[in-house]
């Protein structure tokens, strides 16, 4: 099966569960075509089992197309970029510092948190022994989050724009910084290479610093490219530069990625916003809205497909459990904790916890990150833990999240107090 044909059958497939979901299931777009390829996978695997048959053409699709290369080479930096142009700076800006300290300090608590946890439940509940620093490995690659579904439930119920930035800008960032927390981890993993203080602080500056840096010169560049034309599909044809040439050009120099594509959006959008043609404007925000949509329903889809990929027993099943109790775990002390300090000087609702960490759900990037590993029997065990905690936090809690976002529309008109300062008594 050749690359177009694989690619041909992805977007077929997709769009007939797109079709299914809306018309039956009726659940948010991306959950429902995940559910629905999750149960053909299950059923693909039960027949399997029982000798129905024997091979099936969604595993030979699957198989063929490396899903991690495909997600973290092909699709994440559009998916970032698309994320990030919609982040308005007038909205961010009071929000800026309570968004960095839960991007950052949220993803290295929960690391450490999982990632100990883990470790010791595996040795001592299951019996599974797992290194200590593959188990780091897990929990950050656990650690980023997904908004994709939580934003637009949250949108449809009509909660305050801070908690959406809150919500949308966490994730966008610690995608970024869960990518590099990743990549310190998997070297020191994979590679056995040791690092003192100076050259961990080194490779930190060097991947969120320059990322920083060489996101916002290469807005300013393309922005200026555009100025020079008033034909659309060049300015379109010139994001799309913007998108794959930063990305590649990250990864080739040896900064983040991830965070060059989110400031690029950011950035890029505030230069728009200013100084571009109204028409123009809609048009870009149009065609990366349509971006956006495609492809978070073909993750999804692959998403569900992965199962077919999976080595699963009794055994796993139980790692998988215990991977998502201490998944919340880590994800609840990650939020209550910047929480806590930030309070001193911006205003949270009481109800911010509960929903940034419910919502905290795990998608394609974690899943991709698994993938990266080398074979090895640990590496089945982390694709297990991961694929656990992803598919019950897009399920389970992409599908009761708005419970609690419809109770917290109650305390909407508390929310409206001034957010970069606690309320007065």
């Amino acid at each position: 099966m050749s690359t177009f044909n694989i690619i041909a059958l992805v977007l077929v497939v997709t769009a007939v569960f797109a079709v299914i979901n809306d018309r039956y299931i009726k659940l948010h777009r991306t959950i429902g075509v995940m559910l629905i390829a999750l149960i053909i996978s299950l059923l693909i695997l039960i027949a399997k089992w029982m000798g129905i048959i024997h091979n099936d053409i969604m595993t030979e699709m699957i198989s063929k197309v490396h899903f991690g290369e495909t997600l973290i080479q092909g699709m994440l930096g559009a998916l970032l970029f698309a994320g990030a142009i919609n982040i308005k700076s007038e909205v961010l800006r009071p929000r800026l510092v309570p968004i960095t300290v839960l991007s950052i300090c949220g993803v290295l608590i929960s690391t450490f948190v999982v990632g100990y946890l883990i470790y010791f439940a595996t040795n001592i509940i299951s019996g599974i022994d797992i290194p200590l620093l593959y188990c780091l490995t897990f929990a950050a690659l656990i650690s980023p989050t997904d908004p994709i579904a939580v934003l637009a439930i949250l949108r449809s119920v009509g909660v305050a724009k801070e908690l959406e930035m809150d919500v949308c800008g966490e994730s966008l960032f610690n995608d970024g910084i869960g990518l590099v927390v990743f990549t310190f981890f998997y070297a020191l993993t994979i590679h056995s290479e040791t690092m003192s203080a100076a050259e961990v602080s080194l490779f930190f500056i060097k991947n969120v610093g320059g990322a920083i840096l060489l996101g916002a010169i290469a807005s300013y560049i393309v922005y200026h490219l555009i100025r020079k034309t008033n034909d659309i599909h060049i300015e379109i044809l010139l994001s799309l530069a913007l998108v794959f040439g930063s990305f590649q050009f990250a990864d080739w120099i040896g900064v983040s990625a991830a965070i060059t594509i989110v400031i690029t959006g950011i950035v890029f959008s505030h230069l728009v916003s200013t100084d571009m043609r109204p028409e123009s404007r809609e048009s870009m925000y149009t065609f990366w809205e349509v971006i956006d949509e495609v492809l978070n329903s073909v993750l999804f889809v692959m998403l569900g497909v992965v199962l077919l990929l999976l080595p699963i027993d009794i055994g796993h099943l139980y790692l998988g459990l215990f991977a998502i109790a201490i998944v919340l775990l880590g994800r609840w002390l990650s939020v209550v904790i910047p929480v806590a300090i930030l309070k001193k000087w911006y205003f949270f609702s009481p109800r911010s916890v509960r929903i940034l960490t419910w919502g905290g759900l795990r998608g394609g990037l974690s899943v991709a990150m698994a993938l990266t590993l080398p074979d090895s029997i640990y590496r089945n065990h982390i694709l297990i833990m991961t694929y656990a905690v992803v598919v019950f936090s897009i399920i389970v809690q992409g599908t009761t999240i708005k419970l609690l976002a419809t109770e917290f529309k109650d305390s909407r008109n508390k929310d409206s107090l001034p957010i970069n300062n606690k309320p007065h008594n």
